[in-house]
């Protein structure tokens, strides 16, 4: 018995089959393809890679114009910084030497600025050192001299034109003549801000100083003072002296129990008693004796207490006069 064949499906029927060239062609057309999109897309990254680098040679040129603009910029602020320093240190120097009169003092140089050197200072050896010196370079005689005249008319550049010295050229070019220092040294003059008039005067006041007979000094001796009567007078006003009755001064020291009162004995009693009487003259009997001061008095004794001491010659007087010290004889 026969088996049976297998069954067939309809699909099967239409499917076709690649033969290998019909494969090979096949994946060179999609090679080709991928290869022109990549080579596309390379293209592309080309392109970009170029602009960049142009873009960035655009920047760096940018940059590098402001760099040389800031360097330029820079150069500028310092040649302008330099220039005003040298401006005001020519005026100080110009207005110091203008005003000199003494010509024994030194010269201050005056500095120049050339933008190519910045700040200049003549040499110290080559410059003179006052003004006697400088203006003796009129008729230079030595050799330092004349060195000294044409250093300084390059230095400052002093240049003459042909009217300030007439030649046969008529040229308007500007030259130096060193052959006529009068000149030169005129110019300097005003470079330097000097002022001959003043060191004239200096000298013609020097000169009339010297004629002149010097003053003697004043001895002390000789020294003015003025009188006794023209100083006013600090004396303080005399004081007048109230007396006091020695009777009150007894009626005092019984109150006060036999002892003596400190205010007896105050100060402003004894600087009284010091201070002199009135201008006129008063008579002994009537004059004040303060004996508190120098010795205490004698207290009273009741009588019976004590034998009673006979008085020497000097207590009795003492004591006569305590008792009649204001007592006027011509009195009743």
């Amino acid at each position: 018995m026969a088996s049976p064949s297998p069954p067939s499906w309809p699909h099967e029927k239409h499917r076709q089959l690649l033969s290998r060239d019909d494969y090979i062609d096949l994946r060179n057309s999609q090679d080709q393809q991928l290869n022109a999109e990549f080579t596309s897309v390379r293209c592309s990254i080309d392109l970009v890679r170029q602009e960049l680098k142009n873009d960035i040679g655009l920047v760096k040129e940018e940059v590098g114009l402001v760099k040389q603009e800031l360097k330029e910029f820079k150069d500028d602020v310092k040649a302008q910084t330099q220039r005003l320093e040298a401006q005001i240190r020519q005026s100080h120097a110009y207005m110091r030497n203008n005003a000199l009169k003494n010509p024994s003092l030194p010269i201050r140089p005056v500095v120049v600025y050339r933008p190519e050197q910045g700040i200049l200072e003549p040499e110290l050896s080559q410059f003179p050192r006052n003004a006697n010196e400088f203006y003796s370079l009129r008729d230079p005689r030595t050799d330092r001299h004349r060195s000294m005249l044409a250093y300084l008319a390059v230095f400052y550049d002093v240049r003459l034109r042909t009217a300030d010295y007439p030649s046969e050229d008529d040229s308007g070019d500007d030259e130096t003549f060193l052959d006529r220092p009068d000149i030169v040294v005129e110019k300097l003059e005003d470079i330097l801000g000097l002022n001959e008039d003043k060191f004239d005067k200096f000298r013609e006041r020097a000169r009339q100083l010297a004629t002149q007979s010097p003053s003697k000094p004043i001895k002390r001796s000789q020294i003015f003072l003025p009188d006794e009567e023209s100083i006013p007078s600090t004396r303080r006003q005399r004081l007048e002296l109230r007396p006091t009755d020695a009777r009150d001064e007894k009626l005092h020291i019984h109150d006060n129990g036999g002892r003596q009162s400190p205010k007896s004995a105050s100060s402003e009693d004894l600087t009284n008693a010091r201070l002199g009487w009135g201008t006129r003259s008063t008579p002994s009997s009537r004059r004040l004796r303060i004996r508190h001061s120098q010795e205490p008095e004698h207290v009273p004794v009741a009588p019976g207490s004590q034998p009673e001491v006979p008085k020497s010659e000097t207590e009795a007087t003492v004591s006569d006069s305590e008792t009649h010290a204001f007592t006027s004889s011509r009195e009743p």
